[in-house]
């Protein structure tokens, strides 16, 4: 089983930022560079355990929430998971994802996918 960085990464950066911190903010309290926040956020930096429950705990989120693949979230979580990157997104970008989500629903159906 591969670990999904990027996926953990950009849940951290979405907890971090509804929690109305900065990775300036975040690297302090954790007691490390924003760089390495920065680089956990982005999938390139490999994140333990350990530090993952830290970062749950003052972002006030359960661990599995940030671990966990897409597909054995709970319809829920999934939904909210895409509701905090859509919130603040206009007509025109909602649309756009609109259309794009339909093209791809389109290509897997006639994959067979």
């Amino acid at each position: 089983m591969m670990i999904d960085y990027k996926a953990i990464g950009r849940r951290i950066s979405l907890y971090r930022k509804k929690k109305g911190l900065t990775q300036a903010a975040l690297s302090e309290i954790l007691e490390v560079s924003e760089s390495y926040i920065s680089q956990v956020e982005r999938g390139i930096a490999k994140i333990s355990l350990a530090r993952l429950d830290e970062i749950s705990g003052v972002l006030s989120t359960d661990i599995a929430m940030l671990v966990s693949d897409c597909a054995v979230l709970p319809d829920m979580a999934v939904n909210t998971e895409i509701f905090e990157i859509i919130e603040n997104w206009d007509k025109e970008k909602i649309d756009f994802l609109i259309n794009l989500l339909m093209c791809a629903d389109d290509q897997f159906s006639k994959s067979g996918k």
